[in-house]
């Protein structure tokens, strides 16, 4: 019972911050570019500072090379979602466009912001860090399958511009940092304004997705079958298989491993989706169904989800 008040606190802790960001739109306190501006601040500044400051503080070289698996544990499951995405996709008929969004959302999820309250609540002070190396893999598949999928096939040069993303750059280079000791001495000044400038994302992360949430209204919230379909996917079915490939792995690798990888599974549709889709022109009326759907039911499957973690493999 204690475990499950602790994750509906959590739970609800997510919905307030979110609920923020719709009240700030709501009441205009907030503009679209203004939300743009706050969203790009937020991925290319305080993420990264964050990213360098909690792996730098909290990991050893023990904890890195004992969670090298989570990278590609996630980038294992990134594209099993790709692969069901695909067979359904086709199935359902879905061409051009309209599949490009759809494997887009069954491939792509919101890996850090969903996930990194609860990485926190289960790992106190080294949740962060862990999610971080574990968004190794996530960020590499955003912007190599992932924005294939939506945009198109990419040039080498659009590849690497995106592959290389300040977040990407903050986590090797932190992790480089702890593999060779010198984590130890990062002066004092440097480490602190790191942590201080790195502690507002999940704020500032969960602001923006409420905001665009609102944006997007709850008229997107249908019960139709492109929403069944994708839904099914992402917070259902590739959740549950993620959940089959840690138990079969418990007992191997830590349970640290085990328990992010899995967090970072069972998180709803990328709000990045409908972003992506404006830019590339691309549905962005079914991206954003895809969003507001997987994330009103995804805080029940996540709910869900996060017991069964608790219970099979939460040492």
């Amino acid at each position: 019972m204690i475990y499950f008040l602790t994750i509906l606190n959590r739970l609800l802790f997510v919905v307030l911050m979110m609920g923020s960001g719709i009240l700030a739109k709501k009441l205009k306190l907030i503009t679209e570019q203004g939300e743009r501006d706050l969203s790009r601040v937020m991925v290319d500044l305080v993420w990264p500072a964050l990213i360098f400051s909690s792996i730098t503080r909290t990991l050893r070289p023990s904890d890195v090379l004992d969670n090298l698996a989570l990278p590609f544990l996630c980038i294992g499951i990134h594209l099993i979602g790709w692969i069901i995405g695909s067979i359904v996709a086709r199935a359902a008929g879905y061409e051009g466009d309209q599949r490009k969004v759809f494997l887009f959302q069954t491939t792509m999820n919101n890996f850090l912001l969903m996930a990194l309250p609860f990485a926190e609540f289960f790992y106190p002070g080294k949740g962060t860090a862990l999610l971080a190396v574990a968004n190794l893999g996530s960020i590499l598949v955003l912007w190599t399958v992932g924005a294939s999928t939506i945009a198109g096939p990419l040039s080498r040069k659009e590849l690497l511009g995106n592959i290389f993303s300040p977040g990407m750059i903050a986590t090797i280079l932190a992790i480089f940092f702890v593999l060779m000791g010198w984590n130890r001495s990062i002066p004092p000044l440097i480490a602190e304004s790191a942590a201080v400038l790195g502690q507002p994302t999940l704020f500032m992360g969960l602001f923006v997705a409420g905001a665009r949430i609102y944006e997007l209204g709850f008229r997107a919230l249908k019960l139709d079958k492109w929403n069944l379909l994708c839904g099914s996917i992402r917070i259902l079915v590739v959740p549950a298989l993620a959940l089959l490939v840690a138990l079969s792995l418990k007992g191997t690798l830590p349970p640290e491993t085990l328990v992010i990888f899995m967090l970072v599974s069972i998180t709803p549709a990328s709000v990045n989706s409908v972003t992506m889709a404006f830019k590339y022109d691309v549905d962005p009326k079914h991206a954003a169904e895809g969003v507001v759907f997987t994330h009103v039911f995804g805080l029940a499957t996540m709910t869900f989800f996060v017991l069964l973690i608790v219970h099979s493999l939460a040492l």
